[in-house]
């Protein structure tokens, strides 16, 4: 259904790239993911200019959690630099980009989501592995760590 609407939207604003997600009913960014898990756990804001999590970004989240059938959690998403600096993030972290998420899959090791998210993300975006969760980006370039 969600590759339906984007291709309704590309068709419709004659779009040649990747249409940016819409806000669905409630709040859904996706099927499985709202606006508000993404938000900022210190100014609560998305993204200062508004910018929504890219689609790419969200595609990637919803096929972890159908490849391991389990929920997907979003520890964190956009982070302002404040709330960044707090966290010890990189001082050019994607989370201040708005293309970036620190996740954990429910009954599944880190290090199995990193496999599996490395291997999906390809060339297109950073992949991290800690103990407790997986960071994932949209980066455009391939990074690791």
């Amino acid at each position: 259904m969600k590759k339906l609407i984007a291709l309704i939207l590309k068709l419709l604003t004659g779009s040649k790239g990747p249409v940016e997600p819409v806000m669905l009913d409630e709040g859904m960014l996706s099927g499985n993911f709202s606006a508000d898990e993404f938000r900022c756990k210190c100014c609560g804001q998305l993204h200062p200019s508004g910018v929504m999590p890219p689609r790419e970004l969200l595609d990637i989240l919803e096929d972890t959690r159908a490849h391991f059938g389990a929920p997907v959690s979003i520890s964190s998403g956009y982070r302002c630099s404040r709330h960044n600096a707090r966290v010890g993030g990189a001082k050019a972290s994607r989370h201040m980009e708005g293309d970036a998420a620190d996740i954990q899959v429910k009954g599944v090791s880190a290090s199995k989501v990193y496999a599996y998210i490395a291997k999906r993300v390809g060339d297109r975006g950073g992949v991290g592995r800690y103990n407790s969760f997986t960071h994932v980006d949209v980066r455009g370039y391939k990074a690791r760590w």
